[in-house]
């Protein structure tokens, strides 16, 4: 009797020994989509305003008070040449003002006194026209020495440089005490304002690469982030060695950390006028005889299972890569735990998607 209530026993704890463990995944659907094709670009963020600033006329450097690295204001002083010779020529010119001011007074002031005795016949009118002829001669001398004046003090100026708009000094070109020449290079201004990533893209990618494209940008100090922002300009100006052409994209004020210099990287996204098959990417298998795959997840007499269907993979963009073989749109693919399924293993399906 006792061995038959084992036998029993037995039996009816076999079924619990043989019963699947479910493996939990997450799934989404496949579906159909206008491709986009995503083209690798790399380059580097520049500005729209470098300027090599020089100096306009000739002289030693008497004052340099900015370094590299240093923001200055438009305006601000950035070097001083020594002026003392042109300032004693601008005295000067400010003393022989002077003088030929005085002397154009006196002569109206002799002028004023002929014209009153002529009324009475007491000065020959030759005298009044001679006098008439000396104020217009010291008129003219004063013309030109007011000139000339102007001249020396535009030349005064032109000893000290000012910044021609808000920026910071990236280079430093001269030192205290040097001897620089008319348009010798002494500093470099840049802004940090209108920044722009200027990228280097295939020649064949030309003609599809239009002003308001897509690219999705990463930048060094962003990791992880992506900025997708509009072509600017297709610059054509192609390189005959790498056989590219620049696109230039300008960046918004509110990304920061950016410099002129830092390199760039991104996808250039081209529509390609078509629709397509697509799932995420994180769908697919790769394996080491070459097959790509992703898992099925089909609904087997109420059961969720996973099934092996080889694909062939198309564009990848976007975070999604297209199925040009294998798979129908509205198809439940494993996109988290399948990394080591088994063909027909029964599945918990974490986020159902109606079937």
């Amino acid at each position: 009797m006792l061995r038959a209530v084992l036998i029993v026993s037995l039996l009816s704890l076999a079924p619990l020994a043989s019963a699947e463990t479910a493996v939990p995944v997450r799934v989404t659907s496949s579906s159909l989509q206008p491709l986009t094709e995503a083209v690798p670009v790399s380059g580097s963020v520049t500005t729209a305003r470098v300027a090599t600033l020089s100096a306009e006329v000739q002289g030693r450097v008497a004052s340099l008070p900015v370094e590299e690295g240093q923001q200055v204001e438009q305006g601000a002083l950035l070097l001083t040449l020594d002026d003392e010779l042109a300032q004693r020529d601008l005295d000067g010119e400010r003393a022989e003002v002077a003088r030929l001011s005085s002397t154009l007074d006196d002569t109206r002031r002799r002028l004023g006194e002929a014209r009153t005795l002529i009324e009475r016949r007491s000065i020959a009118a030759s005298e009044v026209r001679s006098l008439e002829a000396e104020v217009a001669q010291a008129d003219a001398a004063l013309a030109g020495a007011r000139a000339s004046l102007q001249r020396r003090e535009a030349e005064v100026r032109r000893h000290r440089l000012v910044a021609p708009f808000s920026g910071v000094i990236s280079r430093r070109l001269t030192e205290l005490g040097e001897w620089v020449q008319p348009g010798t290079g002494v500093l470099e201004l840049i802004t940090l304002q209108q920044l722009r990533a200027d990228l280097q893209v295939p020649q064949r990618y030309y003609a599809r690469a239009e002003p308001g494209s897509q690219v999705e940008l990463q930048f060094e100090g962003h990791p992880g982030e992506r900025f997708t922002l509009p072509v600017t300009a297709r610059i054509p100006l192609s390189s005959q060695q790498a056989r590219t052409f620049l696109l230039r994209i300008e960046l918004p004020e509110d990304i920061p950390g950016l410099i002129p210099g830092m390199s760039v990287r991104g996808d250039l996204l081209l529509d390609q006028q078509r629709q397509g098959v697509v799932v995420s990417r994180d769908a697919l298998l790769r394996h080491a005889d070459g097959r790509v795959a992703v898992w099925r997840v089909v609904n087997e007499e109420g059961q969720w299972r996973a099934r092996e269907q080889q694909v062939e993979p198309g564009l990848a963009f976007d975070g999604l890569i297209e199925l040009r073989e294998g798979l129908q749109a509205g198809e439940q693919v494993v996109v988290e735990g399948n990394e080591s399924l088994r063909e027909g293993q029964l599945l918990n399906v974490l986020n159902r998607e109606d079937d």
